[in-house]
């Protein structure tokens, strides 16, 4: 008994991981490509956001005003919008494109 419950207790994960694989690797090149194309942006918008505190924090190493500071923030700010602004259009590029 001891030895028939050892095989049907290994069995059973063994079979299951036979049918697994097959669903794991039946994958749409589609979704892979789809996939890559909003890594490359979610990492193009990440490297942006890093450029602005880049900007932002050398910025603030000298003393200023608070016209320049304010100045400072609406040009950061438009940089942002302007950075958010083409990655979504490379993204609905994308997405036109592949359609």
């Amino acid at each position: 008994m001891k030895q028939h419950f050892r095989h049907v207790v290994f069995a059973v994960p063994l079979a299951s991981l036979l049918a697994v694989p097959p669903l794991v690797l039946a994958h749409d090149p589609y979704e892979s490509e789809h996939e890559q194309t909003h890594e490359y942006l979610n990492a193009e918008h990440q490297a942006g956001h890093e450029q602005l505190e880049a900007q932002h924090e050398a910025a603030h190493q000298y003393p200023m005003t608070r016209r320049e500071h304010r100045r400072l923030h609406r040009a950061l700010r438009q940089e942002h919008r302007a950075e958010h602004q083409g990655l979504q259009e490379q993204h609905e590029d994308y997405h036109t494109s592949n359609d």
